[in-house]
């Protein structure tokens, strides 16, 4: 049998279907309601391709491919027909795929899974965690203004958690080990990428690209690194003690970057010999005038240094600016921010790359909480106040208090953010979240009932992967679907909680969720005697199983 996928003749020795001789031909369909091992479902229709031959428009995953057949899987009507599709899944999807700490953090860092890790006292991945996405974090955290504290969940309760203390209270310990965290770095690119100035605007500047390959040099005018940061009209001395930036620049040095002092642009430091030794400048001079500006070859305009604010260049290519040379008065966590932004496109230039700046993935949002929805997210977390020892500023949290703060958070980031189809097909495609918008979104429900696994419904895009899994297994119980029609979801059958449901394949379930609706429960305990995975059958005959801290209204 012979057939033709995206211009690829692709021809089979036994019938299969349009997903198989695709991926036979190394053509990648998406799918979520497909895995492989399980029967096909047709629910997403995600996986829809257009056969020209017939003029229609065919699920791969469950329709067979057939002599003759010419399938195009990319064309326009055909990723419109996704976009469509992805669009009608988003409209009744109740969840976030960051929680709104992790939002309004501007340098993006995961909150929430830092403070998992912290309380768990796993610290090497904690500082991962954080070192991902922030650099300095021991310097940049005696100072942020922590936004994103400001929009943490739990100050719709009490007081939001003290996110700055806690990747405060991790980034110091890493500096005091014998050797600090050093973040995954990319292969060598061959390139060349010069910051002047050491300031925080510069040192972040230096981390984001030595990160991506690129040999960088820091200069400096002064005869120690640091910059602004030593000054104590401009950050308190008592906070920024000498271990905490020399700690930093520890970590720079190790990650390869190299620093020279007594080195200041337009005092036998010329522009121009940068741009001939290097691929990139990033300049982080902090406020300068214009008149020096001009003295060292930058183009002004009456504001200041002229800049175009959408790839951080200046009006000499190849010349990127961040801090408070291009916006007097800028807080260090913006610094940071302008750093990360800078880098990404000096790099994207020395590469030869369009210059785009940092990329922003799709980010559902649920949106404002409704009327005892914080009761959800608040039943996971510790009910105790926000913890305040004496001197906090000056000394930081110690372990213990670290970990009772930890226990505060609500933990609205969705397990699956970084592999959830959803989201992937989502950002895509360019689908949008309320292109079908109705009056009010559907309720957020929680499904915690000691299980290995926890559920919310509003993720589920009904694919029955979880339904077959259960079965294919042999759980007791399983899951179903429950309900009729538009109202119908995946559910625990008759009314079973969770933990029955789950008694033996709760990862494989969490596994084959192609969304976070079904995630791991990090609290739950198994029951004494019992081992994870083991038959409750006996166990549960003489007991009465727990209830759900928010159980699925019917």
């Amino acid at each position: 049998m012979k057939l033709t996928i995206d211009n690829q003749e692709v021809e089979l020795d036994e019938p299969t279907t349009i997903y198989h001789a695709a991926k036979q031909a190394g053509i990648d369909i998406p799918v979520m309601c497909y895995r492989e091992g399980y029967d096909y479902f047709t629910s997403c229709m995600m996986c829809v391709v257009k056969d020209t031959t017939s003029g229609k428009t065919l699920p791969a995953c469950s329709a067979q491919a057939a002599e003759g057949m010419v399938i195009e899987t990319q064309s326009e009507e055909i990723r419109e027909a996704r976009k469509f599709t992805l669009e009608l899944l988003l409209s009744e999807h109740v969840g976030d795929c960051e929680a709104p700490c992790q939002r309004l953090c501007a340098i993006h860092s995961e909150i929430p899974k830092m403070i998992r890790e912290i309380k768990d006292e796993q610290f090497e991945d904690a500082i991962a965690t954080v070192r991902a996405d922030m650099a300095i974090p021991s310097i940049l955290e005696r100072f942020c203004n922590a936004p994103c504290e400001k929009g943490c969940r739990r100050a719709q309760h009490d007081e939001g958690v003290s996110i700055r203390h806690l990747t405060r209270f991790i980034s110091d310990w890493d500096l005091k080990q014998e050797t600090p965290h050093l973040p995954p770095m990319r292969e060598s690119t061959g390139k060349k990428i010069a910051i002047v100035g050491s300031g925080a605007t510069g040192l972040a500047a230096a981390y984001y690209t030595v990160r991506e390959g690129h040999a960088v040099t820091v200069f400096e005018k002064a005869d120690q690194l640091g910059g602004r940061l030593r000054s104590a009209d401009d950050y308190d001395q008592e906070l920024m003690e000498d271990w905490v930036i020399e700690g930093e620049l520890r970590v720079l040095r190790l990650m390869g970057v190299d620093f020279e002092t007594g080195r200041e642009l337009g005092a036998g430091l010329s522009l121009a010999s940068l741009q001939e030794e290097f691929d990139a400048v990033i300049l982080t001079l902090g406020d300068t005038p214009n008149e020096a500006l001009e003295a060292i070859g930058l183009p002004v305009t009456d504001k200041g240094l002229k800049i175009n604010p959408k790839t951080a260049m200046t009006g000499v290519k190849g010349v990127f600016a961040a801090g408070n040379l291009v916006k007097s008065g800028m807080p260090i966590l913006k610094s940071v921010q302008a750093a990360k932004d800078a880098a990404t496109c000096a790099s994207q230039h020395a590469n030869g790359e369009a210059i785009s700046g940092i990329y922003e993935m799709y980010n559902h949002m649920m949106g404002r909480l409704q009327d005892g929805e914080i009761d959800i997210f608040v039943s996971g977390a510790d009910p105790i106040a926000r913890v305040k020892p004496e001197n906090l500023e000056k000394d930081g949290y110690d372990l213990a208090n670290a970990k009772l703060e930890g226990g505060r958070c609500m933990h609205c980031d969705c397990r699956a953010s970084h592999d959830c189809l959803l989201r992937i097909y989502s950002d895509e495609y360019g689908a949008k979240q309320n292109e079908f918008k109705g009056e009010q979104r559907a309720r957020y429900v929680h499904v915690n009932q000691n299980a290995t696994a926890v559920y919310e419904p509003g993720k589920c895009i009904k694919c029955g992967l979880c339904v077959q899994v259960t079965k294919k297994e042999g759980e007791h119980y399983g899951f179903t679907f429950v309900g009729r029609g538009f109202d119908a979801i995946a559910g625990v059958s008759l009314d079973k909680t969770l933990r029955e449901g789950l008694e033996k394949v709760g990862d494989e379930v969490v596994e084959a969720c192609p969304t976070g609706a079904l995630s791991h429960n990090e609290k739950y305990q198994p029951p004494q005697g019992v081992h994870v995975g083991a038959d409750l059958t006996a166990e549960k005959s003489d007991s009465k199983p727990e209830s759900a801290s928010v159980e699925v209204t019917k």
